[in-house]
C-alpha cells in the first residue's frame, strides 16, 4: 500500500465518511492511477478532465462519473491540497432519473419462493424487505443489534454514520431466530460471509468468517434468484426498500414515520422513494362516477 494511499485512508476516516463511501473513492482514485501508470501526486487538472471524458466515451453513467469527480476532488483538495486541481473540472450533471415501480406482491412471492431453499439468502431477503434497510445496513448487522424484548433492529452506522432503529415484527423475528437455529452463523455478524476451501467449495467444518457478507454477493445471488423465479425485471437490494416504504404508506403509515424508519434527512427524499401503483390508480375512483 502507497503512503498516498494510507494518507487518503486516514483523512476519508477522519472525515467520518462511511466505509462503503470511504471503498468507491479509494477504488475510484487507484482507477485513475492506473489509467495513466502514473501516481496521482504526479498528475493535475488535464488528466483528471482526459480520464472523465474517458469514463463518457465509454458509456459510464453520470451518477457514476459523479463519484469519481468526488474521489479526484477529496484526493486533490483534502489528501493533496492541491484544490486548484479541481477548480476548473465540472461536475458531471445527474438528469432526472429513470422511476422504479415497487415491487408487487405476486413478485415478492415468486422470488422468496426460490430463495427459500437457501435459508441464508432467504432470510437476508427478507429483512430488507421487512425493515427497508439498505443492502450495506443489512449486511452490516450483529447479532446484538436485535432487540427482541423492545422489538427494535438497531442500525449502528446507517447513510452519514447515523444510527436509528427500525421495527421488528413478530414474523420477522420467528424467521430471524429460525434462521439461527438451522445456520448458526455466529455470535458477531448476522449475514457473515462463507469460508472456501477451494475456489467455489465452502468450508463446511469452519464454514462462517469473521466478516460480513459482501453487498455484491447478494446483489449476484438476487440477479440469479430473479432469473430462476421468471420475473421480468431486473431486481435489486434496493428494490425491496423502495417497496417497503411504497407499501407501507399505500396502508396509512404517516409519512414522517417512514422517513424516520429509513434514516432519510427530508421527506422529498422520502417521496422520491415511492411512488403509488398503477393497480391503485386504477382502483381510484372517478368524482364523476361519484355523481
Amino acid at each position: 500500500m502507497t503512503s498516498l494511499r494510507k494518507k487518503m485512508e486516514a483523512d476519508l476516516r477522519l472525515r467520518n465518511l462511511a466505509p462503503g463511501t470511504r471503498d468507491h473513492y479509494i477504488r475510484s482514485v487507484a482507477r485513475f492511477a492506473q489509467h495513466f501508470g502514473r501516481s496521482p501526486d504526479l498528475l493535475g487538472a488535464p488528466e483528471v478532465r482526459d480520464f472523465l471524458l474517458h469514463l463518457a466515451d465509454l458509456g459510464r453513467a453520470a451518477a457514476t462519473r459523479v463519484v469519481y469527480h468526488a474521489a479526484l476532488r477529496f484526493l486533490y483538495t483534502q489528501t493533496l491540497g492541491r484544490p486548484e486541481v479541481m477548480a476548473t473540472v465540472p461536475r458531471p450533471r445527474v438528469g432526472p432519473q429513470k422511476l422504479r415501480n415497487p415491487l408487487v406482491k405476486q413478485e415478492v412471492e415468486a422470488l422468496f419462493e426460490v430463495a427459500i431453499w437457501t435459508p441464508f439468502t432467504y432470510t437476508l431477503l427478507a429483512t430488507l424487505l421487512a425493515t427497508g434497510l439498505r443492502i450495506s445496513e443489512v449486511c452490516a448487522l450483529r447479532m446484538e443489534d436485535i432487540d427482541a424484548t423492545a422489538g427494535l433492529l438497531h442500525v449502528r452506522r446507517g447513510k452519514g454514520a447515523k444510527p436509528r432503529s427500525v421495527q421488528l415484527g413478530d414474523t420477522h423475528l420467528h424467521l430471524l431466530r429460525r434462521y439461527w437455529k438451522i445456520e448458526s452463523p455466529g455470535r458477531t455478524w448476522l449475514f457473515p460471509a462463507q469460508r472456501m476451501s477451494a475456489p467455489g467449495r465452502i468450508d463446511r467444518t469452519n464454514r462462517w468468517a469473521d466478516h460480513p457478507v459482501a453487498t455484491d454477493t447478494i446483489r449476484a445471488r438476487l440477479h440469479a434468484i430473479t432469473r430462476s423465479a421468471g420475473v421480468k425485471r431486473t431486481v435489486t437490494p434496493h428494490d425491496f426498500r423502495r417497496t417497503y416504504a411504497t407499501w407501507l404508506l399505500e396502508d396509512g403509515v404517516d409519512l414522517r414515520v417512514v422517513q424516520v424508519l429509513l434514516g432519510h434527512a427530508s421527506p422529498e427524499t422520502t417521496c422520491r422513494y415511492t411512488q403509488v401503483r398503477p393497480e391503485l390508480i386504477r382502483r381510484t375512483p372517478s368524482p364523476l362516477d361519484m355523481i
